[in-house]
């Protein structure tokens, strides 16, 4: 979308919620409203950056002010950094995709018309367009392309279809990219 890109400490590594004990909490909504509602501790641990080092290289103290979870050691900085495929490379490749076409950053946004469970816009600076399309569904699902938009590859990471006369063929959670 439009605008600053906002990453949660740790998206970037693919972690996922600590599960934390009561004992561990310091969040003072987790406290109050526990198990109903266990606070936003389990999304704030430190982060990990070295997965063999004590608290994951996050700090040299005996104990961290929330625990580091043992799972999130094993996605640790160091198991993904310049390692094809990890999650961290991904975020790296398409924070670097985003950079190098601005109308993703500050274009105007056209809405397509799609069924069920697609997904298409188009982004346009007035220097350059682009046609995005990603299928927000379990199961694979085709789009036909307007007549109009005859897209070319953009190159973007991760992207998981190409248009074959006309239509994207997405698989599950798919996506394509493409310059107009």
């Amino acid at each position: 979308m439009r605008g600053s890109v906002c990453l949660y400490q740790g998206e970037e590594l693919g972690l996922k919620e600590a599960e934390l004990s009561f004992s561990d909490l310091v969040d003072p909504y987790g406290i109050e409203f526990w198990p109903e509602f266990k606070g936003r501790d389990g999304c704030r641990t430190p982060m990990v950056w070295q997965s063999h080092a004590t608290n994951g290289a996050f700090s040299t103290a005996n104990r961290t002010w929330l625990p580091v979870p043992a799972e999130h050691l094993t996605h640790a900085v160091d198991t993904q950094d310049n390692v094809d495929g990890s999650v961290l490379e991904f975020y790296r490749s398409m924070l670097a995709f985003r950079r190098a076409h601005p109308a993703l950053a500050k274009g105007s946004i056209r809405l397509l018309d799609t069924p069920a469970n697609i997904l298409a816009f188009i982004r346009d600076d007035g220097t350059q367009r682009l046609l995005c399309v990603f299928n927000m569904g379990e199961s694979a699902a085709e789009y036909k392309l307007p007549a109009e938009l005859l897209p070319h590859d953009a190159g973007c990471p991760g992207v998981t279809a190409a248009p074959i006369d006309g239509e994207l063929d997405l698989e599950p959670f798919g996506s394509y990219v493409g310059l107009l």
